[in-house]
């Protein structure tokens, strides 16, 4: 058979050879799958997938093609398990729209169940699912995120340098991966280049989950058996949803040919949705799967063979020479809507007729090598016990912890260009804070001042930290919840979590210090008490951001987080005010009060500040103007005395009550204790930290990322 290029040439195929004999338990099959969405009402139901069936051999490349609207994402979505059918035609899953999307059919793996069951086949045979726009950190190299990857399924440095030179990553290794770092894009690898990463990541995990270390450490029977002879490994499947959207002919064509080459080195069953391929991308698909509207098959088998078996059904279906056949397969069974009635009841008319012809004559032969589904629930097939094969030397909680932890450094550390920007701002906020508060004194204004100082630095310090934190998690939502969800090679919420809390708190406690250190001695905070002012703040960074880290993993998005975040803190601020300025807290909420991070901050740096504390009632700048100005006037030198007297009773009615001696009379009027309230407050200040971060672990635990 002759395949005529978009270049003219006439690429000779000819039959293709027969593929070399497969074992039943090899091949992903899926039959029947019929997927409807009611849009809140069952007459306004859309059908995206209709008696869909198809089968993946491994050591072949399988391209899935298709108009728009005819269900190839969706397909996808089936057979990575994210979209599973369920007994009662309901899918399992999230989502108030979808609450009544009716998923029924088989997908199948050896004839086992896939995704279903006690024991689905999917717990022993690896699945690597690639997205339309692989998720990386961007901070880290490319050789960084894939020793990541292999170390996390158990693999050595040999596994990385042997996927990279088969992906072409060599001349990238140690380049950054690039990409959006919160509020500065950051140079990196190119589009094909990140798709090859993603493809890279995928074969690690194939190659560590089936317990090959690489080509050269182990021979060709035994990377294909298991626990003796006769027993073969299953080499896993790839699923790949338009690898080569958004890149350019050439990047394209690359990153085909490295699926194909996957497909057969790693002997795996790979699945790619091909968006507008051209000719040469068409020759590297061993088969095809072609989809109309609403996910009706028109072809599945041979790629080599697809335009033979459309010219014989129809003379009419012969691709035009100089045409692409891609193109023309796509063209064959699209619906043009906007050519008015006619042209589109002929083109359905069209299309109807050929998915009637495959359904009639072709589905049954290209599915004979499908097995029957059989139950699960004895013996796997090849001698596999069921959830036998995994990762036997993939780190615990603990190796997972560290390699996670030595991940938040790297990208701590490569964000200096961030935490240097938020150390100049806590100078510069500082400095402003202790211009507008200089030297308050110890008369009986500064008792106001002094408040109103230590509550905006708790403030401060709070909105700093929770800022950082509502955007930082949600940008990372993406890709911890891909490498979350791993079967094999993947981590759990408990090592991430306290990995990033444990490289990323004590970065931020320098910055409340810093700010601490130089409001004190400008405003002239009582000096034996700023060691606790300082751990104050220090505690409520820790405290806000844990909460900021619960509120972005609550949240679907960023943007959420970031209309939230601010909500809950002011709502803190008013429950935290221990002055009432802001709100008087009724007793009704008192309980609530008690879980407010700005009330045990404020308390900690009021004790903090007013233990110990002497007041002088002419302490005040003004009292101090009043009294020469008094003493300037006063006629008599001998009356110095009581003109001092007068000024003193000045003062006093300029107060709302007697002026207070000591800070402890101030801690009193508070209802605050008089002794070790600071340490009462940074003890309260750890159990919220703790708090939040016990709802933020049971958060990413049961929820996911």
């Amino acid at each position: 058979m002759l395949l005529r290029a978009m270049d003219g040439d006439e690429l000779e195929v000819g039959a293709p050879p027969d593929p070399p004999p497969v074992p039943p338990e090899d091949v992903l099959g899926w039959h029947n799958l019929r997927y409807v969405i009611h849009r809140g009402d069952r007459r306004r139901e859309r059908t995206i997938l209709s008696g869909t069936s198809g089968i993946a051999r491994p050591g072949r490349l399988l391209g899935v093609l298709g108009p728009s609207g005819s269900g190839k994402t969706s397909l996808m979505t089936v057979l990575a398990g994210k979209l599973r059918p369920a007994a009662d035609g309901r899918r399992k899953g999230r989502g108030r729209r979808h609450a009544t999307d009716g998923l029924v059919g088989d997908v199948t793996f050896g004839g086992e169940p896939f995704h279903e069951g006690p024991h689905p086949a999917s717990e022993r045979v690896p699945l690597s699912y690639i997205e339309q726009e692989p998720r990386f950190f961007s901070n880290l190299t490319v050789r960084e995120t894939l020793t990541l990857d292999a170390n996390l399924h158990g693999g050595d440095a040999s596994d990385v340098d042997d996927v990279v030179r088969r992906l072409g990553l060599a001349a990238c290794a140690d380049t950054l991966v690039g990409g959006d770092t919160g509020g500065k894009e950051v140079r990196g690898i190119s589009g094909g280049e990140r798709r090859r990463l993603a493809i890279a990541c995928e074969t690690l995990s194939l190659r560590c989950s089936r317990g090959a270390a690489s080509e050269n450490a182990v021979s060709e029977k035994k990377a294909d058996t298991i626990g003796g002879a006769g027993k073969r490994k299953a080499g896993g499947v790839i699923l790949a949803d338009e690898p080569t959207t958004g890149l350019d002919a050439h990047a394209a064509d690359k990153i085909v040919e490295k699926l194909a080459d996957t497909a057969r080195e790693e002997r795996c069953c790979v699945v790619a949705v091909l968006h507008q391929p051209r000719s040469a991308i068409f020759q590297k698909l061993d088969d095809l799967l072609l989809l109309a509207s609403g996910g009706r098959v028109a072809y599945c088998g041979p790629a080599a063979e697809a335009l033979t078996y459309f010219e014989k059904t129809d003379p009419r279906h012969r691709c035009p020479t100089h045409h692409n056949p891609a193109e023309f397969l796509v063209d064959l069974v699209a619906i043009n809507c906007d050519a008015g009635s006619e042209v589109e009841a002929a083109d359905s008319a069209r299309v109807d007729a050929i998915c009637a012809a495959w359904a009639s004559t072709g589905a049954s032969a290209a599915h004979a090598a499908v097995p029957e589904v059989r139950s699960n629930g004895g013996d796997s097939p090849g001698g596999d016990s069921p959830g036998a094969v995994g990762v036997s030397n993939a780190p615990g909680p603990l190796g997972q912890f560290a390699l996670l932890a030595g991940r938040a450094w790297r990208q701590t550390r490569r964000e200096a260009w961030v935490r240097v920007t938020q150390l100049a701002a806590s100078a510069a906020l500082a400095a402003a804070f202790g211009a507008c508060n200089f030297k308050v004194g110890y008369g009986p204004k500064s008792v106001k001042r002094r408040a109103a100082v230590l509550m905006q630095s708790c403030i401060n310090t709070s909105m700093l930290a929770i800022c950082r934190s509502l955007n930082g998690f949600p940008r990372e939502r993406a890709t911890v919840s891909r490498e979350m969800r791993r079967k094999r090679g993947g981590y759990t919420a408990g090592p991430y979590f306290f990995s990033k809390l444990l490289v990323e708190t004590p970065v931020d406690m320098i910055f409340p210090v810093v700010f601490g250190a130089t409001v004190g001695p400008m405003v002239g905070l009582r000096r034996e008490g700023r060691g606790w002012f300082l751990a104050t703040l220090a505690l409520q960074t820790a405290a806000s951001s844990t909460l900021g880290t619960s509120v972005g993993a609550l949240s679907p998005s960023a943007e959420m987080a970031l209309a939230i975040g601010p909500c809950v803190m002011v709502l803190c601020i008013m429950l935290g005010d221990e002055t009432g300025a802001f709100a008087e807290v009724p007793d009704a909420l008192a309980p609530l009060a008690n879980a407010s991070l700005i009330k045990w901050g404020f308390r900690g740096c009021l004790c903090s500040e007013f233990e110990g504390l002497k007041f002088d009632p002419l302490g005040d700048d003004r009292a101090k103007k009043d009294a020469a100005k008094t003493a300037a006037k006063t006629a008599a030198k001998t009356a110095a005395k009581t003109a001092k007297a007068a000024i003193v009773a000045r003062a006093k009615k300029k107060m709302d009550g007697p002026c207070p001696r000591t800070g402890e009379d101030v801690l009193e009027d508070m209802g605050l204790p008089l002794r070790g309230g600071a340490a009462r407050a940074a003890k309260a200040q750890c159990v919220v930290v703790l708090a939040n971060a016990a709802l933020t672990y049971l958060v990413l635990r049961f929820r996911g990322a």
